[in-house]
């Protein structure tokens, strides 16, 4: 059966590792975040394109906005509908992707975990600080909550990739 998956987290949750092994294990996955011009960091105040954004600004930080080009979205998912194919990753504008997906994976890991998590990482430096990861900590649930009434199926991120990888498979076929 040929879906298009959405797994999505809050940033350090292990997006980029489930789809890494997913690849690693033959299937099609796209870590979309990193998708050249599929997505535009926007400056709230202004509504443009940000010039200097940094991660390691915190007001640089709250004023931005993670968006993602439905449009340019959907042609990718259109031309990779010949298969089961995911894509892992968040946007500011999640709520209008949605319906893009035939399933939607939600990572969720404890507070400690992705602290130890956002502290460690090497692969991308957003909520290193302990300003920003206090901030994402404060939006977290909330955010969690709605995705889930969205209709997302919940994933304990907090084991291994292996088994979290194998969860998420074992959900693509039920």
């Amino acid at each position: 059966m040929k879906k298009s998956i959405l797994i999505t987290a809050t940033p350090g949750t292990g997006k980029s590792a489930v789809c890494d092994e997913l690849n690693r294990l033959g299937y099609k996955s796209f870590g979309i975040e990193n998708i050249e011009g599929l997505f535009t960091m926007i400056n709230k105040n202004t509504g443009k394109p940000f010039e200097d954004y940094d991660n390691n600004d915190f007001e640089k930080v709250k004023q931005s906005t993670w968006i993602c080009s439905k449009q340019k979205l959907e042609t990718l998912i259109k031309e990779n509908s010949d298969s089961t194919v995911f894509y892992c990753g968040t946007t500011s504008n999640l709520d209008d992707m949605l319906p893009l997906f035939d399933k939607i994976f939600l990572l969720k890991v404890n507070q400690n975990i992705l602290c130890e998590r956002l502290s460690t990482r090497t692969s991308n430096d957003f909520a290193k600080t302990k300003e920003v990861q206090e901030w994402v900590f404060s939006w977290k649930s909330e955010w969690e909550n709605h995705i889930k009434e969205k209709g997302a199926i919940i994933i304990d991120a907090s084991k291994s990739i292996k088994e979290v990888t194998e969860n998420i498979i074992r959900e693509v076929h039920n």
